[in-house]
Parts: C-alpha cells; sequence; structure tokens
C-alpha cells in the first residue's frame, strides 16, 4: 500500500514538530508593478491546475491575494495583470493544483487523542491480524508508554470479521494481558468497544445489568456475564466518558491532529457527533488561536440542549478562529460491519449477540430521535442523521416529511451521514427534498467482504451507489468517518472509482465513478453541503485560497494508481500548513 495510505501516528508526530504550519503572509505587492492591476502575492504554474469549475475546468496559472483567489486563467495573461515587483512566482514542476479537500464526515475530536491510543488495526491500516497481535500490540504500546498500574489503556481498530476462524476479543483475554488496569479497545465502527473486567468498573458496567434499548451487550455463554463487547447505546456509558486532552496539553494536541488532516490536503474539517464538553474544549482552542484548518462540529442530539444554553441557534453557522458550531447530529442506527446498522429486512448471518432473524435496531429509541428531527427543524439548524441501513434512512425520510410536510424541497441541506444500503427509490426522494447524500466508498475496500457474507452480493453491490446519486441529480459527498478508515484523500478518490475489495472483487461496477466526480465530492460538492459554495470547494476568483499541490494528477494517471498520489503542499487561506517532508 502506498506512503499516502500509510501516514501513521509517528508521521503525524514528526509533522508536528517539521511540518510547516502559518507563518507571516507576504505584503501585497505595489499595483504599479502589475500594470495598474492588484498584484498577487503568489502566482502559481508550470503544471496541472484542476480547478472544480465547470464553466473553466482547467487553468494554466492561478494568483492568489490576501488569502484570497485572485485570478485563474492563461499564465500570460494572469502574469500581466497580477505580477508585481514583489509577487513571488511558484513553479509547480509539474505537479498538480488543486482546491484544498473538504472534509465531508469525520470525527475531528478523536485526532487530538489518536496519539495516546493503540493502533491495534489489521493490516494494511494497523499490525493485529488475530488477537494475539492484538494483545502483543497493546502490550508494546503500554511499554512504550511507560503504563503504570491503574492507568487507562486503549487501543482502537478492532474489526471481529477480520480474526481468523471466528475468535473474538474478550474481557478474558484482556484481564490475562492486563490484570492491574482499565483496557478498552475502541470498535472498527467506533460505535463499540471491548473491555476488561477493570474497564468494565472504571465506566459503571456490572454482570447482570439490562441491555439497553438500541445496544449490544456481549455475555459470555450461559450466563448474564458481560463478554466485554459492548455496542451503540450499550457504549454509550463508555463513549461519554472517554478522555480528552487536558487543557494543558489542549493546544499542542489540537496541532498535531490538524497535521493529520493537512498531511492529506483537508483545509476543512469536521467534528461529526460533538459532546457539549468537547464543543467547549473545540472553543478554547479556537479563542487560544490553535486551529489552523476550518472545523465545523454538530452537536449529539443528546448533548443539544446544553450545547444551546451557551450557544443560542443565532449563532451556529459562523466561523469564530476557525470554528464554527454547523447544526445537529442524531445517530439512527449502528455499523454494518459491526451488524448494527438497521436494515427492513434480516441478516444473512445472526446479530451480534447470536440473534435470528436479525434485522438490526435504531440507534436511539424512535421517539426520541423524532423529537430531536424536531428540535433541529424548530431551530432551523442543519441535520446530520446517521443512516447505514434502509431502515434508518426510511426513518430519515419519514420524518422530514413529518417535520416539513408544507415545504419538503426547503434549502436545509439535511445530510443523511453514510447512506450506505440506501435504495433506489430513497435515492429519488433524496432528489425530490434536496437531502444530501454524504457516501463512504471506502467500505467497498475495508469492508466490502464482510458486507457480502452478511447482507448478500447483490444489496453489498449498490452500497454508496455514487453513480446512481449522480445521475439523479444529487450532489453526493464521499468522506473517510476517520478514524474508523485513515484520513487519505487519494484512498477515498480511489474507492469511488475503482470499487475493489480487499479480495480484489469489484463490487458494483456499474456504481464506479470518473475521477473528476470523485474529486468533486470532496471539493465543491462538500463546500455546497456546508452552505460555503460560494468561498470554497473551486479555484474561482474571490474564492478562499485553499489549495493543495499532489505529485500525480488523479485525472490523467491509471486509475489504479490514484491512491498512490501523494499530497506535497497544504495551503489554507494562502499560508502553508503542510509540507511533505
Amino acid at each position: 500500500m502506498p506512503n499516502a495510505f500509510h501516514l501513521t501516528l509517528a508521521l503525524a508526530a514528526s509533522l508536528a514538530v517539521g511540518g510547516c504550519v502559518g507563518g507571516p503572509v507576504r505584503p501585497a505587492a505595489e499595483d504599479a508593478g502589475a500594470q495598474g492591476s492588484a498584484a498577487a502575492d503568489r502566482i502559481y504554474a508550470g503544471g496541472d491546475i484542476i480547478t472544480i469549475n465547470d464553466a473553466q475546468p482547467s487553468a494554466e496559472a492561478l494568483a492568489i491575494r490576501d488569502g484570497r483567489i485572485l485570478a485563474v486563467g492563461l499564465r500570460d495573461e494572469v502574469e500581466a495583470a497580477h505580477r508585481g515587483p514583489g509577487t513571488e512566482m511558484v513553479d509547480l514542476a509539474g505537479k498538480t493544483l488543486l482546491p484544498g479537500f473538504i472534509d465531508p464526515h469525520s470525527h475531528f475530536i478523536d485526532s487530538l487523542s489518536l496519539a495516546d491510543r493503540i493502533n491495534v488495526s489489521a493490516p494494511p491500516v494497523g499490525p493485529a491480524r488475530d488477537t494475539a497481535e492484538i494483545i502483543n500490540a497493546l502490550k508494546t504500546g503500554a511499554a512504550s508508554k511507560g503504563l503504570q498500574p491503574g492507568e487507562l489503556l486503549l487501543g482502537y481498530g478492532y474489526d471481529e470479521n477480520l480474526m481468523p476462524a471466528g475468535e473474538l476479543l474478550s474481557r478474558d483475554l484482556l484481564d490475562r494481558a492486563f490484570p492491574d488496569n482499565p483496557v478498552g479497545v475502541i470498535h472498527v465502527s467506533m460505535h463499540g468497544a471491548v473491555l476488561n473486567s477493570r474497564g468494565f468498573e472504571k465506566y459503571g458496567y456490572t454482570d447482570g445489568m439490562p441491555t439497553p434499548a438500541g445496544g449490544v451487550i456481549l455475555r459470555k455463554p450461559g450466563s448474564q456475564d458481560l463478554q466485554g463487547l459492548v455496542m451503540e447505546t450499550g457504549f454509550l456509558p463508555m463513549f461519554s466518558q472517554l478522555p480528552t486532552a487536558p487543557p494543558e496539553t489542549e493546544l499542542a494536541a489540537a496541532r498535531a491532529g490538524q497535521m493529520l488532516y493537512a498531511a492529506a490536503g483537508v483545509t476543512t474539517a469536521q467534528e461529526g457527533a460533538t459532546h457539549a464538553g468537547e464543543v467547549e474544549q473545540l472553543q478554547r482552542i479556537a479563542a487560544a488561536g490553535g486551529l489552523f484548518i476550518d472545523v465545523i462540529a454538530y452537536p449529539f442530539i443528546l448533548d443539544l440542549d446544553k450545547v444551546l444554553e451557551s450557544n443560542p441557534a443565532s449563532t451556529f453557522g459562523t466561523y469564530g478562529n476557525h470554528f464554527k458550531l454547523g447544526g445537529c447530529k442524531i445517530t439512527a442506527d449502528g455499523a454494518p460491519q459491526g451488524k448494527t446498522a438497521w436494515f427492513t429486512t434480516p441478516y444473512l448471518t445472526a446479530g451480534p449477540a447470536g440473534e435470528t432473524p436479525w434485522s438490526g435496531e435504531p440507534g436511539l429509541p424512535v421517539d426520541l430521535m423524532l423529537a430531536g428531527v424536531k428540535k433541529c427543524y424548530d431551530n432551523d439548524l442543519q441535520l446530520l442523521v446517521h443512516g447505514n441501513g434502509d431502515a434508518a434512512l426510511d426513518f430519515l425520510l419519514q420524518a422530514h416529511e413529518q417535520m416539513e410536510a408544507d415545504d419538503l424541497a426547503r434549502d436545509r441541506r439535511t445530510v443523511a451521514i453514510h447512506a450506505q444500503f440506501v435504495r433506489p427509490d430513497q435515492l429519488r426522494k433524496f432528489r425530490r427534498y434536496g437531502i444530501i447524500p454524504s457516501m463512504f466508498t471506502d467500505h467497498t475496500f475495508f469492508f466490502a467482504d464482510t458486507h457480502v457474507r452478511n447482507r448478500g452480493m447483490e444489496q453489498t453491490s449498490f452500497i454508496s451507489p455514487m453513480a446512481s446519486a449522480y445521475a439523479m441529480g444529487l450532489r453526493p459527498t464521499n468522506h473517510t468517518d476517520a478514524f474508523v478508515v485513515p484520513i487519505s484523500q487519494m484512498m477515498t478518490v480511489w474507492t469511488a472509482v475503482n470499487r475493489l475489495a480487499r479480495s480484489g472483487a469489484v463490487i458494483g461496477p456499474g456504481e464506479r465513478i470518473t475521477p473528476l466526480h470523485a474529486l468533486k465530492a470532496i471539493t465543491i460538492n462538500a463546500a455546497y453541503q456546508y452552505f460555503e459554495e460560494d468561498s470554497k470547494g473551486s479555484l474561482e476568483p474571490g474564492k478562499r485560497a485553499d489549495l493543495v499541490i499532489l505529485d500525480g494528477n488523479p485525472l490523467t494517471v491509471d486509475p489504479l494508481a490514484i491512491r498512490d498520489i501523494q499530497v506535497v503542499e497544504t495551503i489554507k487561506d494562502g499560508q502553508t500548513i503542510y509540507r511533505m517532508p
């Protein structure tokens, strides 16, 4: 796998030290040197320029001034109009310039704490192919951290579907390896975890406790004793208490986290399910000048009232020091790879606790979710609904129809996050109602083989149907849900274009899209999702100078080589925030 896809926390740490963030903006040159027109701070030329502007798809040169795009066009004309005595000329040397990538959905807050968590993902993302290697990775990580008795140890990336012969990570395995420490290993879906006995004690779990509605708590065979795995609402007691960077280190943690995004060419990131305390933390970081990319947060529906106490709805949608509250988030179901996505038809295999027949369940009680939709709509807040299974998407459509009966197509830009197993009839309603599907084509590589076992090839072939969405006139976006999978934007483009599974099978060849459409899903379409299409997402005069330079052109390389393309430089508001070491 390519280096861009293999961005590790060690690299992130080195970037935080050696990367390029900010720096003084070059003063604007005198206009006189540009033949009476505004002189540029910088002009880029000498490589491919992909504008993502259908009216002007490519250009020879791009000029920027004061953090904005000044001109895009023929090199001679741009230089004649905007090259002054102080203008810096940047030779792209054959590299490719594009708009900065816009993340349609991830969990930015997790980037602040990843350095304290141990990667136990399966290859190619991590080192662990079985439970023994998970334990080994945890022990190695604990030793490198100098873990002391009683201290919490967290891992991430566990996927039971990739374990050989159906072996499972369990409370007992973790107890034997770590008898003196609370341990939690976050599931790859980020909707659950496996804990040991001390971890259960820390977060208030007890043997025999009831399973909450919409939750999964796995039991040891023949008993009500906890096996170790908790998911969905059963994960909330732990999830709500997961540690974040303390105030004394949060600025450094935020810098390192942003470098993960910047190294992938991302200039706008999403915090996709934010608790009230995390909103406060991000606002502190922003107020202290700690953000150099734009971060948009969507408070989790159970925390929305608390957030609204100090952040009236009228303040949402406005940036302050690179941070804004974008709306609210409801989780209508779980993850298909964890068999907690909510479907109208049964899985082909038993549920996560052996249930048969099993179609999944709502992520939260339906009445609570309906009340949440009403609160978001009544406050005119943009709504993001996590929905993987088709039953969860039916809920979203029915809730929208109930709340917006008088104007179903009102420009709310409600977003169906993931929309993995969307049906064609649901896509048609999305088009009529103006609902944006934010898809997740990385699943075609990482989890499609699992989906085939659980849902069958026919349904799996239609996961994240980007081609169908475009054909219906929708503006789909495409995300990583980081850190479910790495933030690599070139991997996301590669999966949308090729739709290859780990096994090598092509998953839904009819849903493959062109590289240009794949790029639009993480640039102009994503800007539209955020109501920011007038200032971001394409290279046009007046828009923000959010740029990325790649060492290859995704439109012209072999489609299978797209994921090998490297980010050379990322520029935010005209300033370099990342440069390849």
